[in-house]
């Protein structure tokens, strides 16, 4: 399946080509894919994230860092 990029779209993936970011189109918009799959992915974990702390399921922060610190071993006042 194609697609058409606006023209604005296209000249900066066409720059990017030009400039040896990426060595054709195809590999700068498989990239780009990439990238917003990635996005989604994240975004869909901090919905779940946000969902979580709505229910009461989080830990409190100043639990978290003591938590952290403990499990580092970095003293409460460094």
């Amino acid at each position: 399946m194609s697609s058409e990029l606006s023209p604005d779209r296209d000249a900066v993936v066409n720059k990017l080509v030009e400039f040896g970011h990426f060595s054709d189109r195809r590999q700068a918009l498989d990239h780009a894919v990439d990238l917003l799959q990635e996005e989604a992915a994240t975004l869909s974990e901090l919905r779940e994230g946000l969902a979580s702390l709505e229910r009461g399921e989080g830990t409190p922060l100043r639990v978290a860092v003591r938590s952290l610190r403990e499990e580092l071993g970095v003293p409460e006042d460094a």
